[in-house]
């Protein structure tokens, strides 16, 4: 059963095709499964300016410190009196650049996308239809918790106020596939149910911005920091 939620904006990196996407981390953070410590918010813009710079596209101001965001919610997206639950906020972070084409809402020809930054929706949640515009969230922190909730939701935690109508509607049907995995569900898994299509480009655009990432802020760390950017960790 696909699940299909295709955001006008992911079609900006062409997210076409069939390929076998590289297997990505687990949604869960675990100690052995980790944000790598190269991975920081002021790392995390300087990568989204230094790609925009060349095609002259500045983000709104408000989101100038959105990295932040999502480390500070990410690492503790499910709250008391729930258990605290974290996730790979980085791997949700590459993906919200594939969403949004790197915080500019535009398409590859630079016309505007069907969703802009005033909607404070980074990850297209609610546009289950190709072109049919997503979810409206009042402010960046709000969009932050409603992309890392309806993340952490594919990893079979239960999320019992989701801040966005599509997690309360899908998160039954979508927990029910990923139960049946009988593993640590990754990244991989959600790109494969987010997109609709059994095998698509999405999780490899992300392990491809993680790869970039890595070689542009994770030099001088030793190779298993860097490894652990784009493999999947050991379950314990």
């Amino acid at each position: 059963m696909a699940l299909r939620r295709v955001a006008g904006p992911a079609a900006v990196l062409a997210l076409t095709g069939i390929v076998q996407a590289s297997p990505l981390p687990p949604i869960i953070a675990t100690e052995g499964n980790a944000v790598p410590s190269c991975v920081t918010p002021a790392a995390l813009m300087r990568f989204v300016e230094e790609r925009n710079a060349p095609l002259h596209r500045t983000i709104d101001p408000r989101l100038r410190n959105i990295a932040l965001l999502y480390r500070e919610i990410g690492s503790c997206v499910a709250r008391p009196p729930e258990k605290c639950v974290g996730v790979r906020w980085d791997y949700a972070f590459f993906q919200m650049l594939i969403e949004t084409n790197y915080l500019t809402f535009r398409r590859p020809d630079g016309t505007p996308a069907s969703m802009s930054a005033q909607d404070n929706n980074f990850a297209g949640v609610g546009a289950a239809v190709a072109g049919k515009p997503g979810e409206h969230f009042g402010d960046a922190a709000t969009g932050v918790l409603a992309h890392l909730q309806h993340v952490l939701m594919y990893a079979t935690v239960r999320i019992p106020a989701p801040v966005a109508r599509r997690t309360r509607l899908v998160q039954d049907d979508v927990q029910a596939v990923m139960r049946r995995l009988h593993r640590p569900v990754t990244y991989t898994d959600l790109a494969r149910e987010w997109t609709g299509v059994g095998k698509s480009r999405y999780a490899e655009e992300m392990r491809r911005l993680a790869e970039r990432y890595s070689a542009r802020f994770c030099r001088d760390q030793d190779a298993g920091v860097r490894a652990a950017m784009a493999a999947p960790a050991r379950s314990r």
